[in-house]
């Protein structure tokens, strides 16, 4: 059943939208990225009206609300590029193929992170599962694929089953 939105809140969002918008414009510089930021802040907003509503100035509520998921997604962003920078510093050409490691980082995250835990540290599957929040089952399927994508990635494709291969590093 859908939720309604309260009409106090309507009337919030028709009056507060233009001036938030103008307030993170500023901010941010980005129309696009002050765009989403406003609109999130407004789905939080609206999530916790009961509050918000009691503030003395919800629209300054809903700007911070904004300027805080800027600075995560800043952080967040920063971090990734350290980590990026910090194994393209660690890895080296004697201790990991670069071909190979291009082909893994070429694999969608999930699958990269079930061949790193089910391949380079030799979880099981079901601790593997545990450790990614899924079922053993679906670090299987994970497995399978991110195998095939490597394979084909660094062979081309090959004519043998795969599904003996497969089972094999699965044991």
């Amino acid at each position: 059943m859908a939720r309604r939105i309260p009409s106090e809140f309507e009337a919030f969002y028709r009056d507060a939208k233009d001036p938030c918008f103008r307030a993170l414009l500023a901010t941010v510089g980005s129309a696009a990225e002050a765009d989403d930021l406003l609109a999130e802040s407004f789905t939080r907003a609206l999530a916790r009206w009961n509050d918000v509503r009691h503030h003395p100035r919800p629209e300054a509520w809903v700007v911070r609300a904004a300027l805080n998921l800027h600075r995560d997604r800043w952080r967040r962003s920063q971090r990734q590029q350290r980590l990026l920078e910090r194994r393209e510093s660690v890895i080296h050409d004697d201790v990991v193929d670069p071909a190979l490691m291009a082909a893994v980082q070429a694999l969608p995250e999930r699958q990269r992170e079930v061949v790193a835990l089910r391949v380079l540290l030799g979880l099981s599957a079901e601790q593997t599962g545990e450790v990614l929040g899924v079922d053993a089952g679906t670090v299987g399927t994970h497995l399978r694929r991110g195998l095939a994508s490597l394979r084909l990635a660094l062979h081309g494709p090959v004519e043998s089953s795969t599904n003996e291969t497969t089972q094999e590093v699965m044991q």
